[in-house]
């Protein structure tokens, strides 16, 4: 009994080193904690300097946005646009004629491609015509103006002064022609009737084609072509009246006209011209000149006296009676027919005519 206090003060003489001991074995256990905390923070602090997050912002960089671009530029929109003045027709020319054989022709070389407006009226010559105010307006509308020349259209002048507009090319298409009879009292500028020859209307034909280029450059290869056919067609016709006019003998082919206008007929084709009954529309024969005439009919044994449809034949007429002629009162010259006449172009007149005076002299 007296050694139990004694053991009971043993247990305190233990304690302290017990807490040592329990001090020694944390100690380790403390480090290692604080070693793998302080290992593991530096390595957990590399996680965002080691994500891919930057790299994948090269996405965009080789996203093929850019290079695909170009797509746009290989469009064919941009050369589309082009096609309409490549293939623009252009407007239709408005050309106005003096005559309508001119504008017969202007028909044969422009096509589709022009609207011809003439000027003096089926049935009326260029000579003695009065121009009216609806003449100026024609004038003042178009593009261009084909007339003859040499004088025929004195009137002419004054049109173009008043209504022309600036620029307008004025194409007389007998210019270059060698003319008859120049400076005589009648024609000052030489005969203008050159057109009454196959061959000079072909010659009409090259002034036409050049000046329809002229206004209109895009239509060159329609015109050229065109006037080619017709400049053909109308010597063909050349060669055909020719032929025809072989059928008179030489010496019988003789004329009294009622004015001045087949000396180029004549000439292309074989005729001698015995006399005119007026030098021009405005200057009537005297009645010593209608006896002279008369007599000279009767010598060279003139068979017909020849008249046109425009004029009036009542003097052609009272000189046939007086020489004992036939008259023929219905050629065509300074104008076409109307449209019963069968005389309604060009090559139609020529041909007419020809007939017409070839019969008459068999």
């Amino acid at each position: 009994m007296a050694h139990q206090p004694a053991h009971a003060h043993t247990v305190p003489l233990h304690q302290p080193w017990t807490h040592w001991l329990l001090l020694a074995l944390l100690v380790p256990l403390i480090a290692a904690c604080g070693g793998n905390s302080s290992t593991t923070a530096p390595t957990t602090a590399l996680a965002p300097t080691s994500a891919p997050a930057p790299t994948a912002m090269a996405v965009p960089t080789e996203a093929p946005a850019p290079t695909a671009a170009p797509e746009p530029t290989a469009a064919p929109a941009p050369t589309a646009m082009l096609e309409p003045t490549a293939m623009a027709p252009g407007k239709t020319i408005k050309i106005v004629t003096t005559m309508s054989i001119l504008a017969d022709m202007v028909k044969n070389v422009g096509g589709e491609r022009v609207e011809a407006e003439n000027i003096i009226p089926i049935g009326a010559g260029p000579e003695d015509y009065q121009p009216t105010p609806q003449d100026a307006q024609k004038i003042a509308g178009a593009d261009i103006v084909f007339y003859n020349g040499h004088g025929l259209e004195e009137w002419l002048d004054d049109l173009f002064k008043s209504a022309a507009k600036p620029g307008q090319p004025q194409i007389a298409v007998s210019d270059g022609l060698e003319a008859v009879d120049v400076g005589s009292a009648d024609f000052k500028e030489g005969n203008p009737h050159f057109w009454m020859s196959a061959a000079n209307g072909a010659k009409y034909v090259e002034k036409i084609r050049d000046g329809l280029i002229q206004v209109d450059p895009d239509g060159k290869d329609t015109y050229t072509k065109n006037a080619d056919v017709y400049s053909k067609r109308l010597l063909d016709l050349n060669a055909e009246l020719k032929q025809q006019a072989d059928a008179v003998p030489a010496a019988e082919r003789k004329m009294v006209t009622n004015h001045d206008a087949f000396p180029y007929f004549a000439k292309e084709y074989g005729f001698t011209i015995v006399g005119n009954i007026l030098g021009n529309p405005e200057a009537e024969l005297s009645a010593g000149d209608l006896a002279k005439l008369a007599t000279a009919i009767k010598e060279q044994k003139v068979k017909a006296i020849f008249s046109e449809s425009q004029f009036n034949p009542k003097v052609a007429k009272t000189l046939a009676d007086e020489a004992g002629v036939q008259i023929i009162a219905n050629l065509y010259t300074d104008t076409l027919g109307d449209a019963g006449s069968g005389v309604t172009s060009y090559i139609d007149m020529l041909r007419y005519d020809m007939k017409t005076i070839v019969d008459s002299l068999k």
